[in-house]
């Protein structure tokens, strides 16, 4: 297929070229120049050689790039500053897709986002913009393009079906009548018609059933009768904090340049079981580094990740909820010390010995294993009866003290004790500056606040392309400043080449000033 052809620099009948519109705006040559260094030879596969003249599949990458890089995700939107906006103008060359073309390129090749993101970093990761050797985790909540008012629950999805089936039902009656020459004033085909749009609803609110059904069984009990799926949007879940169905954005940063070096979109509410897959895909993007670490907050903390993260010898610090309840110190707390305070009796009061796989309280006995199945083990002690401090361990209806300890408890203690060295505690106040500022760049200053696409697949390639637009302003800032800081270096070893500037300025002011003098007077001879 051959494409419409393009030329930046030609020189137009008015002695100007496309170029000439980029002068004040630097980013926009940056992502053209960008997109040359990528490989494109996937994006051009894809057109057959029939049929009329394309867009150059470079030009519209680079013109969603951009637009993505300054938050425009609107077609509409971006067919109009492809007319009037010299920025985009530059970058089309003087062309103005619509917006139809425009939306079909994106839906079109959303799946080859993926690697144009990894060329991204390679191409940072070159340029020596950062050594990618700590990394922060954290994840946000993005609204769904579908509306709250789809929500259901199954009380109300059944309610919906009861109603439409009466529909259904009142329309074949029509039908009835129409066919045996009842009546003349209807017509049939509409009548047909209305009831297969109704069978239709019908079908997709009873799939929607079926997978609310399904959803159901891993909640909880007492969260279960409350629970609602989305009809128009099933992978969205309603999440409060963007007040209607959402998913859950997770994003690895690298905390020196504040690049997004991998990511992932979720339908789960919360961030348990997210680190993993994506400490896996950074390392993926990057290539393997045995001195790279991770950071992320208590969200992430969960004993089988911290146990795959040590046997992989991964170093890692994930914030936990349950610090202060860690059997983490050498010795029990002193029984005159509770008595003094009058408390009650945490676990972190309690020691737990290895060695021997026993607790010990702070009057010195000792709690051992009862009870033990896959998931934990129950520890109990054989009389409570004479201990002083019973009323603060234990209720009234308990005769002994008894500790559940999940099977993975020791990952969870050895992190705690991690946890409480300064490096780590430096590593999470970095973590809140870099990874949060992310999200703000893309929620508040590029206004992604929700997704324009629909389903989780068609959101996780959005996402992508969010990500590269931040990347995209990032890189560029970045190797800006590379390139200014290079060039005032090298002017400073050179004397000759500072001079010459220096001479340039100087007869710059010069004309400049001669040719306001001339204007000056040219200005007192008309006035004379």
């Amino acid at each position: 297929m051959s494409f419409i052809t393009y030329n930046r620099s030609q020189m137009n009948l008015f002695g100007y070229s496309v170029e000439d519109f980029a002068r004040d705006d630097p980013k926009s040559r940056f992502v053209v120049e960008l997109v040359s260094r990528l490989d494109l030879s996937a994006l051009y596969s894809r057109y057959s050689s029939q049929g009329g003249d394309s867009y150059a599949p470079d030009m519209m990458l680079a013109l969603w790039f951009y637009a993505y890089s300054n938050g425009i995700t609107s077609t509409r939107k971006l067919e109009e500053l492809c007319k009037f906006d010299t920025r985009y103008i530059y970058i089309t060359g003087n062309q103005h897709p619509d917006h139809s073309t425009l939306s079909r390129f994106r839906k079109a090749h959303l799946d080859l986002l993926d690697q144009y993101f990894v060329e991204i970093l390679l191409i940072a990761q070159a340029e020596g913009i950062s050594s990618f050797n700590q990394i922060a985790i954290d994840g946000t909540k993005i609204k769904a393009h579908s509306s709250k008012r789809h929500g259901y629950t199954e009380d109300q999805l059944d309610k919906r079906i009861e109603k439409l089936r009466a529909e259904i039902k009142q329309y074949m009656q029509r039908c009835n009548f129409v066919e045996q020459g009842a009546t003349d004033e209807l017509d049939l085909e509409t009548l047909r018609a209305e009831k297969e749009r109704l069978e239709r609803l019908e079908k997709e609110i009873l799939e929607r059933k079926a997978q609310l059904k399904e959803r159901k069984k891993q909640l909880k009990s007492e969260h279960r009768s409350r629970h609602q799926i989305n009809v128009k949007e099933p992978d969205a879940r309603m999440m409060p904090s963007v007040d209607g169905p959402g998913y859950n954005a997770q994003l690895g940063v690298d905390m020196s340049s504040h690049l997004i070096v991998a990511h992932e979109v979720v339908s789960q509410p919360n961030d348990q079981g997210q680190f993993i897959p994506i400490q896996e895909q950074v390392e993926k993007n990057l290539g393997s580094d045995d001195k790279r670490s991770y950071t992320a907050d208590s969200g992430y903390h969960n004993s089988t990740d911290l146990k795959e993260l040590e046997e992989k010898q991964i170093d890692a610090v994930i914030a936990d909820p349950q610090l202060s309840n860690r059997s983490i110190k050498e010795t029990p707390t002193s029984k005159e010390e509770l008595q003094k305070e009058e408390r009650k009796l945490k676990r972190s009061d309690f020691v737990y010995h290895e060695q021997g796989d026993y607790y010990e309280c702070p009057t010195g006995k000792k709690l051992f294993p009862v009870e033990r199945n896959s998931e934990r083990i129950v520890y109990r002690s054989n009389d409570c009866q004479d201990c002083p401090l019973i009323n603060l361990c234990i209720s009234s209806k308990k005769k002994v003290k008894q500790i559940h300890r999940s099977v993975n408890e020791s990952y969870c203690e050895r992190m705690a004790k991690k946890l409480q060295t300064s490096a780590a505690q430096e590593r999470l106040k970095k973590r809140s500056v870099t990874v949060e500022p992310v999200f703000g760049n893309l929620k508040h200053n590029l206004g992604y606040r929700g997704f324009s696409l629909s389903g989780l697949n068609n959101v996780r390639s959005e996402f992508t392309l969010m990500c590269i637009g931040h990347n995209i302003n990032v890189l560029f800032k970045n190797m800006l400043g590379k390139r200014l800081a290079a060039f005032i270096t090298a002017s400073q070893e050179k004397d000759d080449l500072l001079i010459l500037f220096s001479k340039n300025i100087l007869a710059f002011l010069i004309l400049y000033f001669a040719q306001r003098l001339r204007m000056r007077k040219n200005y007192q001879y008309r006035r004379i």
